[in-house]
């Protein structure tokens, strides 16, 4: 997810003093150019509206120093960053995406739905629900492949979830003794695993 931050937000706490620092030069004021005893000398003066071009230039001033304040805290723009501690659990799921699971033999939304619509969905909500579990994919139908190894990058995990369809795997058949296989070894190469778990999708 794309978010806006600042890398040292500790600056914008200058932001606060400009309204104290405009005061004090308005309380301050500036003293004069030219120091007369009369009134008289500059009765024609008083006659000439302030100048344009001194209040933008005193506006640009400000915006400069604002535009400085805020470089100094460096806005950024990127991806959002987030840690997240593994349990232990590495899980490694085999799903079928067969020509079998186009059967429509479930209700969804009031619709008739097939096995693979309810079967993403299903996964889905299980794989949010366990941020802390690494989490891998078998795709499998004629023969078995390995959509994504065992990862806590559950946004990848779910993309990769999202574009499974019945022609993914391109072997026709439903080697589901295939699918457990490689699940089962891709646990096997992770050697620092607490527990490991095998599930059918």
């Amino acid at each position: 997810m794309d978010t806006f931050t600042f890398a040292d937000p500790a600056w914008l706490w200058l932001l606060l003093l400009l309204p104290l620092a405009g005061w004090l030069k308005g309380a301050t004021g500036t003293p004069p150019a030219v120091v007369y005893s009369s009134l008289s000398l500059v009765r024609q003066l008083q006659k000439i509206a302030p100048q344009k071009a001194g209040r933008l230039l005193w506006l640009l001033r400000w915006l400069a120093l604002i535009v400085f304040i805020l470089a100094l805290a460096r806005p950024q723009w990127g991806e959002g960053k987030q840690r997240i501690r593994a349990s232990g659990i590495d899980i490694v799921v085999s799903m079928d995406l067969s020509d079998s699971m186009l059967a429509e033999d479930f209700q969804r939304f009031g619709r008739d739905a097939n096995r693979l619509d309810v079967s993403k969905d299903v996964l889905e909500e299980f794989i949010k629900g366990r941020p802390s579990d690494r989490i891998g994919l078998i795709a499998f139908s004629g023969k078995a492949y390995i959509a994504s190894p065992p990862t806590l990058n559950h946004a990848f995990l779910l993309e990769n979830l999202d574009r499974f369809t019945t022609d993914t795997v391109p072997e026709e058949g439903t080697a589901i003794g295939s699918g457990i296989s490689a699940a089962i070894n891709r646990l096997r190469e992770i050697k620092d695993s607490k527990s490991r778990i095998v599930k059918k999708a």
